[in-house]
């Protein structure tokens, strides 16, 4: 079989605690978005087999571009 590597472009809405948006966006660009692991690879490659793709994923990685990052509502403070 042969490899095909793809970039494809996502975009995720990712609700952060914290105490400022400073600290929001840190917490984001650090590790709330991470590549999946080798079994949750294996898990949807099962999937996919079960709906008769023939298709496997081999990999995956994400990388963050900071700037792309903005804030689409303001924070609830709990009271």
């Amino acid at each position: 079989m042969d490899e095909f590597v793809f970039e494809v472009f996502i975009t995720a809405v990712v609700r952060v605690r914290a105490e400022t948006e400073a600290d929001a966006r840190q917490a984001v660009t650090s590790s709330a978005i991470a590549a999946p692991s080798a079994a949750e690879i294996s898990l949807a490659n099962q999937a996919n087999f079960i709906e008769g793709k023939q298709g496997s994923i081999t990999d995956v990685d994400f990388s963050i571009d900071g700037n792309s990052i903005k804030l689409l509502e303001e924070a609830w403070t709990s009271l």
